[in-house]
């Protein structure tokens, strides 16, 4: 992979999980009507972009995402399990709880779940085989794997946390990625 390479990403919209501060992991949760109309925002917004493949996690909050800027840019929806988000163990579907930043440094890892090194290690090497596929790959998956690329990469204007369903322009120089949100500025 040509370590310039630029792509795009897309965080899945928002899940009713995600606005009660409920732990989704890899557990299964569904886009809310919110989380849908992000999903249309974005895929009309992506429109506007040269896209020449869509790679996403096959959960279905992030399939939904994916299959709504694939119908809106016709271009097939190709996935990759590797894209999943991290596996949180015994505390998927509880409460956001104050275990959550140990487990971002690899300092705490759930009971039957995924360390974050193991996690971070699975993501990034999903992401460079996503990038290898060429310019203008859009990487649809969890906001997770940014913490996790920042293990391997630095990004300019760190991003702890990535909103749902906002496009992103990724560019690269050495180990410095660059992001550019796309539509910030559109209602």
């Amino acid at each position: 992979m040509s370590k310039s390479t630029p792509f795009y990403f897309l965080r899945h919209g928002q899940t009713q999980w995600n606005k009660d501060k409920i732990i989704q992991g890899q557990a299964d949760s569904r886009l809310n009507e919110t989380g849908r109309a992000q999903a249309k925002r974005a895929a009309e917004i992506l429109r506007h972009e040269p896209i020449k493949r869509i790679i996403s996690s096959p959960l279905s909050r992030v399939r939904d995402t994916a299959n709504a800027v694939a119908a809106t840019v016709n271009i097939p929806v190709t996935f990759d399990d590797d894209l999943r988000e991290c596996h949180l163990g015994d505390h998927q579907g509880e409460p956001y709880g104050d275990w959550v930043p140990h487990y971002w440094t690899g300092n705490y890892t759930p009971p039957n779940g995924e360390h974050f090194n193991d996690f971070a290690a699975r993501v990034w090497g999903a992401m460079q085989n996503a990038i290898a596929q060429g310019p203008d790959t859009l990487i649809v998956a969890h906001g997770g794997l940014w913490i996790a690329a920042q293990q391997f990469i630095t990004l300019e204007t760190p991003m702890p946390q990535t909103p749902n369903a906002l496009p992103m322009h990724i560019t690269q120089t050495q180990n410095l990625w660059q992001h550019r949100i796309l539509g910030a500025n559109i209602a």
